[in-house]
């Protein structure tokens, strides 16, 4: 069974356009719109790391809202900017997540309600579903006047004038049903075969469009994640870094005496560390499962290719002494730190400027995209200008001079480390 057009007015190009709306085009213009939503959002695209959005949610958002009560001027920074996008970006995801999770809709949703022949269909069952409940109204009072008639006529003399008048308004209701039913049962069997008519397209229709929305799901399920969780990073470091530069936060935590730089671990320890133990509740619970895993991203690794063992002891000195969860790996051999490049990217690899083959190397790493994801130091004697330029063309983000004192090594190498802190 075919429906008719939906409308009278319809035009050629409706036509045209219905003739060609398919599941495909459905998931495709739904994925359009969520891509065009995501656009807003692609300058977290170049963030060097990524936190987990939905792990560290309610603890992001409840540490933004403590730190707001210790000072009010947070609410007019540029981190509370960064939190509204993460707050969009996550009702994109959460909408994105429920449509994911709830097929049938999303196949209703995206596909069936902009099917015009189903739409057409559902409104004329609706329509007639309605009729019909009209047509049995009219039959129960035509039914009831009948009744009440044929009691009427029973106490009438047959000679009297009343008894044909009885008579024609039992002749008018029993028409009166006669039509009613034929109506309802006509009505009956149109929808009869417009349900069949909605279950073929269904049937047609809805495998179909769930292994293709499951295809695209997938995609956009880590596209949109990683965006998140991009974002939810540039966000925590960005709300740690005006944290540690207000004197408010910073009065507060002092004396609180909260040790070691300011961060989401820190914070997190700080607040575990005043609660009863014995009695944690179930919310408390999973904040203190979340000190591993923030101690995991607060971990950094460094790969050194280093032509002296001297300058790999003293930065493993430094580094001892500034942060407990960076691993240091040094090497001497150019294939060995090749081989450990391509098991894992660390967050900072140092070299030393007195390698041989120091151009071929980057030219390496920038075909990699090793030059993209970790933070190259070179590690030389002395820094000019004349040098740093050079340095500059071949995109070598950081210079760390050998020929300093202890102290000022031990400063510039620290300020290196703390520049773009993990968490």
């Amino acid at each position: 069974m075919r429906i008719e057009s939906v409308s009278d007015n319809k035009t050629e190009g409706d036509e045209s356009a219905q003739l060609f709306f398919s599941t495909e085009s459905a998931i495709v213009d739904y994925f359009t719109t969520i891509n065009h939503s995501l656009k807003s959002f692609t300058r977290y695209e170049n963030a060097p790391n990524s936190i987990d959005f939905i792990k560290l949610r309610r603890f992001l958002l409840t540490t933004y809202n403590n730190l707001v009560d210790l000072d009010l001027d947070l609410k007019n920074a540029q981190v509370t900017d960064i939190l509204k996008d993460l707050m969009s970006l996550s009702e994109i995801y959460d909408a994105f997540k429920q449509k994911s999770k709830q097929i049938k809709k999303a196949f209703y949703d995206l596909f069936l309600s902009r099917n015009d022949e189903f739409v057409h269909a559902q409104k004329r069952v609706e329509s007639n579903k309605s009729a019909i409940e009209h047509h049995n109204s009219n039959i129960a009072v035509a039914e009831a006047a009948i009744a009440k008639l044929e009691y009427h006529i029973k106490k009438t003399p047959e000679a009297s004038d009343y008894y044909l008048i009885i008579q024609e308004r039992m002749k008018k209701a029993k028409g009166i049903i006669v039509d009613e039913i034929h109506a309802k049962r006509s009505q009956e069997e149109e929808n009869f075969k417009l349900i069949q008519f909605i279950d073929m397209i269904i049937t047609e229709n809805e495998e179909s469009f769930a292994k293709k929305y499951a295809v695209q799901a997938i995609i956009f399920d880590q596209k949109i994640t990683d965006l998140l969780n991009k974002a939810a990073y540039v966000f925590d470091v960005s709300l740690w870094q005006y944290a540690r530069d207000s004197k408010p936060i910073k009065m507060h935590f002092q004396k609180s005496y909260v040790k070691g730089q300011l961060s989401s671990l820190t914070y997190l320890k700080y607040y575990l560390q005043s609660l009863n133990h014995e009695n944690f509740s179930a919310e408390q619970q999973e904040l203190a499962a979340l000190v591993p895993y923030l101690e995991n991203l607060h971990r950094r690794k460094i790969l050194y290719l280093t032509t002296e063992v001297e300058n790999a002891m003293r930065l493993k000195s430094v580094i001892t002494s500034i942060d407990k969860y960076i691993d240091l790996e040094t090497t001497m051999n150019y294939d060995k730190m090749v081989e450990s490049l391509m098991k894992e990217v660390p967050h900072y690899l140092f070299i030393d400027q007195q390698i041989s083959g120091l151009k071929p190397l980057i030219k390496m790493l920038k075909s990699h995209g090793i030059m993209q994801k970790s933070n190259v130091v070179l590690v030389v004697d002395n820094v000019s200008e004349s040098f740093m330029e050079q340095v500059k063309k071949i995109h070598i983000r950081y210079l760390l001079p050998t020929n300093v004192s202890p102290h000022v090594f031990a400063q510039r190498l620290t300020h290196i480390l703390n520049e773009d802190p993990t968490v």
